[in-house]
């Protein structure tokens, strides 16, 4: 079996490279400006001797200590596995005492700088913060609406991306906040979006995507941009700076078909479902929202030097750009998944990891290393 340690010492090869003088940037990427991620072991079933087998993965998080923590929805349980895939501990179990989901997990995070990991539960907005070891430390409401996404900008401060209904008038509204997680309290609003509920309604100004380097910088991308484009804010909410590349206005877009059940996955493209009245009287679901342009940038994350990834938008979005601060493109990575069409990967300071949820078979997390193309 390959080892996540292998993914570790490269972390820990660059911190070295960094501490002796040499150019992170230029050692990794200058050099070569074409990369590829590939699986180098897997947990769930595929590649060989991996026993564990999951439900539906929802979440994965990468924690510096080389191990993974995995959220199975179906299973109701969070899973700790080491840097070898073996199962070595399981975090909070479904009940109503301290430490337990009153609801099926969904999100899980690792707050930066720390060994500490939040666990979110479905339809409640409660978060439950463990040590990596299991050990319960507290829940807190952080948000009254549904959670699209979440990021820590640092370890007093999250930004989270709501979706909420207000049921008087059925106006869909989305929002990006920043709260304090100690209190829960907001420190600054960032984007507030609101239209009614009803076929004919654009939500896609409200569609954004989300990252954070740990240090107090939230990157923002929105889907309807029409060029490369990354704002930067500080906890605040004060736009700091504008990424741009007006050079890059086009990505690969896909003819959806007429019927909703056959729609692919576009990445960086939140499907909104109602229930709308068809022209024969009937109560029917409706799949709104669903363009066939694709938002440029369709996913962000940021890796151990502080680059910012973004995911090219289109079908199925497996290609993914290295930016520097100022939003210079310093190489391209091309993910690479043995059956799988679509997937979400997962970038943070600990190194890299993806998840296969639409697989035919078993869902499964693929631990992935970067390397020259």
């Amino acid at each position: 079996m390959r080892k996540l340690i292998f993914i570790v010492s490269t972390c820990l090869l660059l911190v070295s490279m960094a501490g002796c003088g040499i150019d992170v940037n230029a050692a990794l990427v200058n050099e070569v400006d074409s990369l590829r991620l590939v699986p180098v072991d897997t947990i769930g079933v595929l590649m060989g001797d991996s026993t564990e087998m999951f439900g539906n993965i929802f979440d994965a998080a990468l924690l510096p200590s080389g191990e993974l923590v995995v959220v199975d929805l179906l299973k109701r349980c969070v899973s700790v596995f080491d840097s070898r895939g073996q199962f070595i501990r399981q975090i909070g179990r479904s009940g109503s005492g301290p430490g337990e989901f009153q609801r099926a997990p969904t999100f899980v995070l690792w707050l930066p700088g720390s060994e500490f990991i939040a666990i979110r539960e479905d339809v409640t907005s409660d978060w439950l913060t463990y040590s990596a070891q299991g050990e319960f430390i507290d829940r807190r409401d952080l948000a009254e609406n549904m959670i699209m996404d979440i990021v820590f900008l640092d370890d007093s401060t999250a930004v989270h991306y709501t979706m909420g209904v207000e049921w008087n008038t059925l106006d869909v509204s989305y929002s990006v906040q920043c709260i304090d997680t100690d209190t829960g309290e907001p420190v600054s609003d960032i984007l507030f979006y609101e239209r009614p509920m009803e076929p004919s309604s654009d939500f896609i100004p409200g569609y954004v995507m989300l990252t954070a380097d740990g240090n107090g910088n939230l990157f923002l991308s929105r889907a309807n941009s029409q060029y490369w484009s990354v704002e930067v804010y500080s906890r605040d909410g004060e736009l700091l700076k504008t990424l741009e590349r007006t050079d890059v206005t086009e990505r690969e877009h896909v003819i959806l078909p007429e019927s909703a059940e056959d729609t692919p996955v576009i990445p960086g493209i939140e499907p909104f479902t109602i229930m709308t009245t068809g022209e024969n009287g009937l109560s029917m679901m409706k799949t709104t929202n669903l363009p066939e342009d694709h938002p440029i940038i369709s996913a962000l994350a940021t890796d151990s030097e502080g680059r910012l990834w973004s995911r090219r938008g289109g079908f199925p979005g497996n290609t993914w750009d290295i930016s520097d601060t100022e939003g210079n493109i310093i190489a391209v990575v091309d993910v690479t998944l043995p059956d799988s069409v679509c997937h979400n990967l997962i970038v943070n300071s600990n190194g890299f990891i993806a998840i296969d949820n639409r697989s035919s078979d078993f869902h499964r997390v693929y631990i992935m290393e970067l390397e020259d193309k």
